[in-house]
């Protein structure tokens, strides 16, 4: 099974999409899935349902973060660097696929037809995250 099924079945038994994307590379970035789960929470329907930047993106970039990050606090930035580039690329990426950024324009499109679905903008973020992250 890929990961874009992975995380689209986990949207269906009621992940949000930040959840979703995350909790199915759990394995990959050594981080248990409940721990993913509970930081992802805040993240659905664009942060705090506020419709904000796509909770599915806002996963990938939790996980460049866990890819990249050396979690050293006592050198707080060096590791940064890499991470805003990768989730920049990934943003990039997203929104040429999915035509939008934000969940609610998304949802709503030009003329309130969805661009593009959520399970969709799960799928195009796990390809994302395993193009850009080599997961």
């Amino acid at each position: 099974m890929s990961k874009a099924d992975i995380a689209s079945a986990k949207h269906r038994n009621g992940f949000n999409c930040c959840q979703s994307v995350a909790c199915a590379f759990a394995e990959e970035v050594g981080v248990d899935e409940s721990m993913l789960y509970r930081m992802g929470e805040g993240f659905g329907a664009g942060m705090g349902t506020t419709q904000g930047v796509c909770g599915a993106l806002s996963g990938a970039a939790m996980l460049a973060g866990l890819v990249y990050s050396d979690g050293n606090t006592e050198r707080a930035g060096m590791t940064k660097a890499k991470t805003t580039r990768a989730a920049g690329i990934m943003q990039k990426k997203f929104v040429e696929r999915a035509k939008a950024l934000i969940c609610k324009d998304i949802k709503t499109g030009n003329d309130g037809k969805a661009f593009t679905s959520c399970d969709e903008c799960i799928r195009i973020a796990c390809g994302i995250v395993e193009e850009e992250l080599g997961l």
